[in-house]
């Protein structure tokens, strides 16, 4: 029989490696596919952070070379030197002429000049205001002269069309001299400049931001869907202050803390940080996820093929079992498996139930294999155990014990016991055979708790008992027998 500890134990240990091997691969899969996607983030802002720097650049380079054809047109420099000394509306309408003949060609939404004499700021549609350092609007102004740069950029709201939010490039104007007439430029709502953002957001799933680095500072102090003031921006993207306006150089700065991805890329010529994050989490979520899913079909699988292998383990261990302990010959249990039987039954049945013990053997037996040979001996061993085991039923069990012996049990007293057993003797006497057949059979009490070894001792006087009166009977133990 197979020993079923050692099958499990065996099992246990292959199911266990394979469990922990198939974990190890799945973890390893894990973190490699997480060093790959980070690297592939990282990879992807970068390219998308350079591209996005480049994207800004086209869009404000034409604003920026329309606003320096102005700054550099000898007309605006001569009307600025001329403005005090003419002053008309004829002389005024002339530049408004000028500025709206670029806002016309180019489609912007603002053409603007300023004065650095009179403060007047002028633009395609006239006379808008005179700008002063103490209007905390007009800051832009003055802040922008004091960076002495030659233009600047800036998101600032746009006051001759109802304040709207608008991109604005300045251009400082210089006389023959070098002496500063003003500041022209050109101002657009910053529709498409959102809007290009948005693109590379929706479809990449990106956080974007713009700060300002080195721009004149002005009155704007919010932040846009995607242009941020310093604070609004560390907030936004979980970032220090100081990170957020850190100079990177031309190459940018790629760094990565878990699944957060950040690249800092520094447009010159906008003199604007451009952050670009992305967060993998999602991603490596949902990897993991696929990964627990694999292992918990693993598991299921080898939790079926448990319940399926121990099964056919048990069913196959009882049949070995039963086969190794049944007589080849009757089909009956063997004295090896009827021993069992009864200890386990002497435990506990035979304590409570009224039960007999019976022992017997096929009379002259000897002469059957010698006159008419083993075949025809088998044969009355087959009779022997079909009538007994019909004639017993339920009520009992019957083991070949060896050689042409029986042994049994009769749930019921000695005198129920015989007359089961003479009922079958009956019936093998009445059977059509070349040689009659009975067999001589000893009865005893089983008494609960007593060994196997003294039942039998008792049966085995009886059954001698029946032997000396002639055969053929059975015979009940009493104590005039011992």
């Amino acid at each position: 029989m197979l020993k079923k500890h050692a099958f499990i134990i065996t099992n246990s240990i292959i199911i266990l490696f394979i469990v922990a091997a198939f974990i190890v691969t799945q973890v390893n899969e894990y973190y490699y596919y997480k060093d790959v996607t980070i690297e592939q983030a990282r990879t992807d802002i970068n390219f998308t952070a350079v591209d996005i720097s480049a994207t800004l650049t086209n869009i404000i380079t034409e604003q920026l070379v329309a606003s320096q054809m102005m700054a550099n047109d000898i007309f605006l420099k001569m009307w600025a030197e001329s403005e005090t000394i003419v002053d008309s509306d004829d002389q005024r309408s002339i530049l408004y002429e000028y500025l709206n003949e670029y806002k016309e060609k180019y489609g912007y939404d603002v053409v603007f000049f300023v004065s650095d004499s009179t403060y007047k700021y002028y633009y395609n549609g006239g006379l808008n205001k005179v700008v002063s350092p103490e209007d905390e609007f007009d800051c832009w102004y003055f802040n922008f002269l004091n960076l002495k740069q030659e233009y600047d950029i800036q998101i600032d709201r746009d006051e001759v069309n109802n304040f709207s939010v608008s991109l604005f490039v300045n251009c400082l104007v210089t006389g023959r001299n070098g002496e500063t007439l003003g500041v022209v430029g050109v101002g657009n709502k910053i529709d498409d400049f959102q809007k290009t953002l948005s693109n590379y957001k929706d479809s990449m799933g990106l956080k974007i931001c713009i700060v300002n680095k080195g721009n004149a500072h002005n009155s704007f102090t919010g932040s846009t869907d995607y242009y941020k003031t310093v604070d609004d921006a560390s907030k936004y993207l979980n970032l220090n202050k100081n990170i957020v306006t850190m100079n990177v150089g031309d190459e940018g700065y790629t760094w990565n803390e878990g699944n957060i991805c950040t690249d800092i890329r520094y447009n010159k010529a906008l003199n604007w940080n451009i952050i670009v994050q992305e967060d993998i989490t999602d991603r490596i979520n949902e990897f993991a996820v696929r990964i627990n899913h694999r292992i918990a079909f693993l598991i299921g699988t080898i939790i079926i093929y448990a319940i399926v292998s121990f099964t056919l383990l048990s069913r196959l261990n009882r049949l070995t079992y039963k086969s190794q302990n049944t007589d080849e010959l009757t089909g009956l249990m063997n004295n090896r498996l009827f021993k069992e039987k009864f200890a386990k039954e002497n435990k506990r049945k035979l304590l409570k139930t009224e039960a007999s013990l019976f022992m017997l053997d096929v009379d002259n037996f000897k002469s059957f294999n010698d006159t008419l040979g083993h075949l025809y001996g088998n044969a009355v061993l087959h009779i022997v155990t079909e009538v007994l085991r019909e004639s017993i039923g339920t009520e009992g069990y019957v083991a070949r014990w060896g050689g042409d012996e029986f042994i049994g049990v009769i749930y019921n007293n000695p005198d129920k016991a015989q007359e089961i057993l003479d009922k079958a003797q009956e019936i093998i006497a009445g059977k059509d055979t070349q040689m009659p057949i009975s067999f001589s059979c000893g009865i005893c009490k089983i008494t609960g708790g007593q060994k196997l070894e003294k039942n039998i001792e008792i049966a085995d006087t009886a059954l001698y008992k029946s032997k000396e009166d002639g055969k053929g009977r059975c015979t009940i133990y009493n104590d005039t027998l011992g």
